[in-house]
């Protein structure tokens, strides 16, 4: 759920709303809407006070030197916005319908003078690789993006307030918007403290091998209108675009009749372009039957990776509930070292008073068994007799 706080002196923040990017490439609208893994979302992050302002994207991938997931950051510099407009969209499109639930959405649209700036963690090397196709789509759109002058972003209708984008289209006519700065907008605290930085990200590669020998496979070897067009028979000459005025020469026919000679030479030593070779056709059908084997297994170890994720999820749950259990055990412990100490504690008092009772019992026998001739012991015993008759009547 989107955080917003406002204020009467127009400063506002959202953090990390879903999100959907568009923009156009070759004159056709693009979108990208899901990151990777599919099950997150594209975040947004707007932060305006004023005068000061950052807009900021994160979409989720797997980088090829980091399959764990993590992020590829997209900024747009405050200054070099020129437009931004703001509008409610009733009939999104396809793309963004499921992200926002069929409903509408805040449209913001970026007119922009310079591109935008692509920030990745400090320990990913460049070029830019990814680890799952579908991370790799998300880079190609990416790159796509930064050669755009013109960017939408779709975020919930209830995000920002009417006053709000208000306050944010006029600060933007006004062009007084700068970056903010301070240790909370510093790259270098990113990425768990990893730090992050700026790249370029490559262009997308060439066609595959498939839709490259479709496109050979539409060329074709010779020009039929200009090889057999016969002689025109008219009259009527053609003016020259070269030198108008002067008379187009019609060849006569013997020289037409000696080209048609030529081409017909020509086309008999020239492999009919149907005619392919069956060792060259064999050679493309094993081409072709390689390239299905590897996107198959593309495809396979894509899932295993998948799998794997998921094991390592189930790992990280199981470690956590292990080390609570861990914990819950050493508390448990503790408790019982306590109470043993008390234990202790408490039987050595006892055992103190039993051996003061057993010394008590023992005189009791000795003055039995020496009987009352013993003059000594029946002086003791008066002794103890009247100390304890003066403890009783100090009492009262």
């Amino acid at each position: 759920m989107a955080s917003v706080e406002a204020s009467v002196d127009a400063s506002f923040e959202i953090d990390e709303v879903k999100a959907v990017l568009g923009w156009h490439h070759d004159g056709v609208p693009q979108y990208l809407a899901e990151p990777d893994p599919k099950s997150s979302f594209i975040h947004f992050t707007l932060h305006f006070d004023t005068t000061l302002a950052l807009f900021e994207i994160s979409i989720p991938i797997s980088y090829k030197q980091h399959t764990r997931t993590s992020a590829i950051c997209i900024r747009i510099n405050p200054r070099s916005i020129t437009s931004l407009t703001q509008s409610i969209v009733r009939d999104l499109p396809d793309a963004a319908k499921p992200i926002f639930g069929f409903t509408s959405a805040i449209c913001l649209d970026f007119e922009l003078n310079d591109a935008v700036t692509v920030l990745i963690p400090s320990f990913i090397s460049e070029p830019v690789t990814a680890a799952r196709k579908r991370s790799g789509i998300i880079i190609n759109s990416l790159y796509e993006l930064t050669q755009a002058t013109s960017l939408r972003i779709y975020i919930p209708e209830d995000t920002l307030s009417q006053g709000q984008l208000e306050f944010l289209s006029t600060a933007t006519a006004q062009q007084k918007l700068h970056p903010f700065s301070g240790p909370d907008y510093d790259i270098a605290r990113w990425f768990w403290g990893r730090g992050a930085k700026v790249t370029t990200l490559p262009a997308p590669p060439p066609p595959s091998y498939n839709k490259a020998t479709a496109d050979q496979a539409n060329i074709p070897l010779y020009s039929e209108s200009i090889t057999f067009d016969p002689p025109t028979t008219s009259h009527k000459r053609k003016r020259s675009q070269d030198a108008v005025g002067k008379r187009v020469q019609v060849p006569d026919s013997a020289v037409i009749w000696a080209k048609l000679l030529e081409l017909e030479a020509t086309v008999q030593h020239h492999p009919p372009p149907a005619t392919i070779p069956g060792d060259q056709s064999q050679h493309i059908k094993e081409l072709h039957a390689i390239i299905d084997k590897l996107q198959t297994q593309s495809t396979q170890y894509e899932q295993k990776a998948l799998d794997r994720e998921t094991e390592v999820t189930n790992l990280r749950i199981q470690l956590a509930q292990c080390e609570k259990k861990v914990l819950a055990l050493e508390t448990e412990v503790a408790a019982l070292r306590d109470a043993q100490d008390n234990a202790d504690n408490t039987g050595s008092v006892e055992i103190s008073e039993m051996q003061e009772n057993i010394l008590d019992l023992e005189g009791k026998i000795d003055y039995v068994t020496r009987g009352k001739d013993d003059d000594d012991f029946a002086h003791i015993l008066k002794e103890d007799i009247l100390n304890e008759l003066i403890v009783r009547i100090s009492r009262g």
